[in-house]
């Protein structure tokens, strides 16, 4: 099966390149990259890149996996092309459109990397995803990412701000979707509520979740083999 990993904001593919190697061989992994995109503007526009760069692959069915932002794209995706989609992965993410408040803190995270760019926003920004204890054990990881993502432009980082903050709720998708569904949630998790994640849970039909304990918004990092084992049995679950 074709499996494509989508990663989240605020980072780029290098998320998988080490969880794909506790994942099954037999299958063909894509990990594409929007992190330097300067002209999407939607959610939409996300995803018709998306489908295109499957296109480009002959790529006709697919099992989704997105991370945060991935996730919204994924959904997107799957409302959009039901006919290619074998599975559905939210791995820290949400079918919820953004509330009003978050919809504030976006307006003012966008100020933000205006005044002070990008390398300020990422220093701030990327720890958030961990736990403390994570931070505090891992801390050459944690400096390694944000070196890297602090060369992100500010257009694509502002932009995808925006996509976000103006994406519309897709529980429809959740709700309607006959084929298997995963949910990882993180207990800690400052990005995704922990009771979202858990009345979305509520709504699939064929659902693989884990709610992780001890862990923030980056579970691929902070219990890789936990969260791989997850992954292993959802995409077993999904018919080829």
């Amino acid at each position: 099966m074709n499996i494509i990993l989508i990663h989240g904001f605020g980072e780029d593919h290098f998320v998988w390149t080490q969880f794909m190697t506790l994942l099954p061989a037999k299958h063909t992994y894509y990990t594409p990259d929007y992190a330097t995109f300067t002209d999407c503007e939607s959610i939409d526009d996300y995803t018709k890149w998306l489908k295109q760069f499957l296109k480009e692959r002959d790529v006709d069915k697919c099992v989704l996996v997105g991370h945060s932002m991935g996730g919204y794209i994924a959904l997107s995706f799957a409302e959009q092309n039901p006919e290619m989609v074998q599975g559905l992965g939210l791995f820290h993410s949400s079918a919820y459109a953004d509330d009003e408040e978050r919809k504030a803190s976006r307006l003012k995270t966008i100020d933000f990397i205006d005044r002070h760019g990008a390398e300020e926003f990422i220093k701030d920004f990327y720890p958030k995803m961990f736990t403390t204890h994570f931070k505090d054990s891992h801390k050459e990881l944690i400096d390694s990412q944000i070196k890297r993502y602090s060369s992100l432009s500010k257009r694509s980082l502002k932009n995808a701000q925006l996509a976000m903050r103006n994406r519309k709720d897709t529980t429809q998708v959740l709700k309607n979707a006959n084929y298997p569904i995963m949910i990882i949630a993180g207990e800690e998790d400052k990005f995704v509520p922990l009771e979202a994640s858990k009345e979305q849970i509520k709504l699939l039909k064929k659902g693989h979740t884990k709610i992780l304990s001890g862990v923030a918004h980056a579970g691929m990092f902070e219990q890789p083999e936990v969260c791989a084992k997850v992954v292993e049995d959802f995409i077993g679950a999904c018919k080829a």
